[in-house]
């Protein structure tokens, strides 16, 4: 069985590529609301649920996983960093899966770059009194933090999931302050909510054409809104691809074991 570390577009699209080669697929993701974009007719076995190094380790032995696919968000250093070691420790196959970014030529008096979240957050403060940001909800916590404590507003666009609207109310956010809506967006979109909300700084990740990055940042320029990009972690010594191709490729040599078989 392949083990597909799902959540993103990509991760839904390898997922179906194995299965229509045979393979018998375990994606996961985790949330009920990744689970839901999974088309209902993908031959495939959806996990939901947040794996620490134990649970991938008891996954891989109960499943018998013969190839592990990261295809978690470029962000995602946790699990992946996790999914890494645990395949060196288990002598299974691994392959990350990563978008190509889209921001390395992105430059200009009103581009910003953070090694992290708390200088993004410290640096967005100073660029403007409402902080519009594309980050997703599980970093919200130093610009909110920020914001209270320099008296700026803080507007975050997330996922329409209960579990991340509780995140942003743990965390005390307004609920004028939360836009909760699946993306990407097209650049009029995007600027009309930049402009319905008064953004005068966007805060983002490079998430890739995918997730709508390149457009993001567009209308925010075309705005005169400076932007603060969130660099990608660094991965390291991972093996890294950004064709699925490869991965099909892979999964021929590493696993035989094909649903019928």
């Amino acid at each position: 069985m392949i083990l597909v570390l799902g959540g993103t577009l990509e991760g839904r699209e390898i997922a179906g590529a194995l299965a229509d080669e045979g393979f018998k697929v375990l994606v996961t993701v985790v949330s009920g609301y990744g689970a839901e974009l999974i088309p209902q007719d993908l031959s495939v076995e959806v996990l939901v649920c947040q794996l620490d190094s134990l649970d991938l380790e008891q996954l891989v032995d109960e499943k018998k996983i013969k190839y592990i696919v990261d295809a978690t968000h470029p962000y995602a250093r946790v699990i992946t960093d996790t999914a890494w070691k645990v395949a060196q420790k288990r002598n299974v196959p691994y392959i990350r899966f990563e978008r190509p970014p889209v921001t390395e030529e992105i430059k200009g008096d009103l581009v910003f770059r953070a090694l992290g979240y708390e200088e993004a957050a410290g640096l967005a403060v100073c660029k403007g009194s409402t902080v519009f940001l594309t980050i997703g909800s599980r970093n919200l916590e130093p610009f909110v933090r920020a914001g209270k404590e320099n008296c700026k507003r803080i507007v975050a666009r997330v996922l329409p999931d209960a579990g991340v609207l509780q995140q942003c109310a743990a965390l005390q956010m307004p609920p004028g302050d939360i836009i909760a809506v699946q993306g990407p967006f097209s650049l009029e979109m995007n600027q009309a909510m930049f402009l319905e909300y008064g953004a005068e700084v966007l805060v983002t990740k490079d998430s890739g054409r995918t997730g709508g990055t390149d457009t993001k940042i567009a209308a925010a320029l075309g705005l005169k809104i400076p932007v603060i990009i969130v660099n990608r972690p660094d991965y390291g010594g991972v093996p890294v691809v950004d064709r699925i191709e490869t991965i099909l490729e892979n999964a021929s040599q590493y696993a035989s074991q094909k649903s019928g078989y």
